[in-house]
């Protein structure tokens, strides 16, 4: 599976990242996600599967914030997602 180009985006009540767009290549928008997510809330991020992409998500406190059914994450009242770029 070639990777694609995706732009990944936050909606929701965080205004720090309202704003904020960043490119990365992936397989899928789940991956894109998760991977903006580690790299830019890498304390708030804890996979149940630490080798592979779109598994189980939780928070530092223990919350699920993504199931491998989702192409989001969520936080704070929002959630982080992809689009094609």
């Amino acid at each position: 599976m070639e990777k694609q180009i995706y732009l990944v985006k936050y909606f929701g009540n965080a205004t720090k990242y309202q704003d904020l767009h960043q490119t990365i290549a992936a397989h899928s928008k789940r991956e894109a996600v998760e991977r903006f997510y580690a790299q830019m809330l890498n304390v708030n991020y804890f996979p149940v599967d630490e080798f592979d992409w779109g598994h189980i998500v939780k928070d530092m406190d223990g919350n699920i914030i993504a199931t491998p059914k989702d192409e989001t994450i969520e936080y704070d009242g929002g959630y982080f997602y992809a689009e094609p770029n």
